[in-house]
């Protein structure tokens, strides 16, 4: 008797033990853990001086002949149509290569932040206090994203070429250089 009373104990605690692990209503995360959409929305920087990039019709106007040649560049710009149906210019020199795409069609911080999860490299960043991120970064290339707008971005593709400055060796701290100069060309909103 003893005997039959171990074995439908032994049987009731794995009868609850399977249940508790089988399929059913998923058991909550810990409420410190969860992240709530309004918290990730709170988590998405907001642009405090907005830009127009809607005003630009021509992203070869967002790095000046002048401002090339100081960050060690050169190239005639070429303008060309980006993956957004807007403008965008390449610069290509001995030193580097830039290019310079306008996005104002699905830009913004929160856009920049909702995609980093499937960008190679993603870190966020803040050039002259506008919210973006490093992606793609290489040894001799990265792209900044930058939103200057709430629905507004700006990108900047950096790859080094041979020669130019040590200062060119750091492909995210270059291309961010580069982005500062940009928003300098960037009408206020």
């Amino acid at each position: 008797m003893q005997r039959r009373a171990s074995i439908t104990a032994v049987s009731l605690l794995a009868v609850l033990g399977i249940s508790a692990c089988s399929p059913g209503e998923p058991t909550p995360p810990p409420s410190s853990a969860a992240e709530t959409p309004s918290d990730t929305a709170s988590s998405v920087p907001k642009v405090e001086n907005p830009k127009n990039l809607k005003a630009v019709t021509n992203a070869c106007d967002l790095l000046t002949p002048e401002q090339i040649s100081q960050l060690g560049g050169g190239g005639q710009p070429e303008e060309d149509t980006s993956a957004y149906g807007e403008t965008q210019c390449y610069w290509s020199g001995d030193a580097f290569a830039v290019g310079v795409a306008v996005n104002t069609t699905s830009g913004g911080p929160a856009k920049i932040h909702e995609a980093g999860s499937s960008r190679d490299n993603f870190e966020p960043t803040t050039v002259d206090g506008y919210p973006g991120a490093r992606v793609d970064k290489q040894d001799i290339l990265c792209r900044i994203e930058l939103g200057v707008a709430d629905d507004q971005s700006v990108e900047i593709n950096y790859t080094k070429h041979s020669g130019g400055s040590p200062e060119m060796d750091d492909s995210c701290g270059f291309a961010e250089k580069i982005a500062s100069e940009t928003l300098k060309n960037i009408p206020d909103a």
